[in-house]
């Protein structure tokens, strides 16, 4: 697991959260992160499926891509998890082949991620422009209980 902190530069990384955080900002309900939980959070589709499926897509999320040295594009998309619908997703695997996941954090609470390795469980805060990429690696969101709102950039990718 790799931890880069201030992983934008600030200016790229304000004009991103003001997007995501803005009233108008499209969001789609979900039910569930896998099909074992019953928790509510809401998504946006930046890209899935072999293609673009958001506007925003080239000015906001491309330089990211580029950043990360992708190769190959899975999916891209925002999470908004309201604490009052969620609590922690079930553990899972993003893809059920070998690709990278990176997580960036939009916002600072005591929320976060946490992974499972060999029965043991690590826990990484969610703290503003902290990127975490990792392989494969069984995870699951958990929720803050100090904002009413945790909010996500997630990417697949090879």
């Amino acid at each position: 697991m790799k931890i880069n902190e201030n992983f934008l530069e600030n200016n790229n990384f304000i004009k991103l959260q003001e997007l995501i955080f803005d009233l108008d900002f499209p969001w789609r309900i979900r039910n569930g992160t896998t099909h074992k939980d019953n928790n509510y959070y809401f998504t946006h589709s930046f890209f899935d499926k072999h293609k673009i499926n958001s506007e925003y897509f080239d000015y906001y999320i491309s330089p990211i891509i580029e950043k990360l040295k992708v190769k190959s594009l899975i999916q891209v998309r925002a999470n908004m998890f309201l604490s009052k619908l969620f609590d922690k997703s079930s553990f899972h695997i993003d893809q059920n082949y070998k690709c990278k996941t990176s997580i960036l954090y939009l916002n600072s609470c005591n929320g976060g991620t946490e992974f499972k390795k060999n029965n043991n469980i690590e826990f990484i805060k969610a703290e503003e422009n902290k990127l975490i990429t990792f392989n494969n690696v069984e995870h699951r969101a958990v929720t803050s209980t100090d904002c009413s709102i945790r909010f996500i950039l997630n990417f697949n990718y090879f």
